[in-house]
């Protein structure tokens, strides 16, 4: 049975998901602390309109068909972790890993997002 952090990146996923920009501003409204944070390999996003700018660049980019979960939603309360997949028009993918915390009210206050799988120790760059 999913509980309200599940519910709360299913409404995250949702609004990355949303074509049109008012729905996806209210979902965004809707999981996304105020003073929300995110850091990731773009530049940092504080706060919902933040958020939300990000997600209209993105949409303005490169044709993707979806964003979905790979992995369930791993909650150790406040705390949360996923992985998910954007599948582009030309069949290409690419893998997120994404882990934070909500806050009280049960909106995400810090998402930290990891783009590509994690390298083995083994491979070059690895520890």
């Amino acid at each position: 049975m999913a509980g309200p952090i599940e519910a709360t990146i299913d409404t995250y996923i949702r609004a990355w998901g949303e074509r049109d920009p008012a729905r996806r501003a209210a979902l965004v409204e809707a999981c996304f602390a105020e003073g929300g944070r995110m850091v990731g390999p773009s530049p940092e996003v504080n706060g919902r309109a933040a958020l939300v700018a990000l997600m209209t660049r993105v949409h303005a980019g490169p044709p993707w068909r979806r964003i979905r979960l790979t992995t369930v939603v791993d909650v150790r309360a406040p705390a949360f972790r996923f992985g998910g997949v954007v599948e582009y028009e030309d069949g290409t993918t690419g893998e997120n890993f994404d882990s934070g915390v909500v806050d009280a009210e049960g909106k995400i206050s810090l998402l930290m997002t990891f783009v590509d799988p994690l390298r083995a120790a083994s491979e070059p760059g690895g520890v």
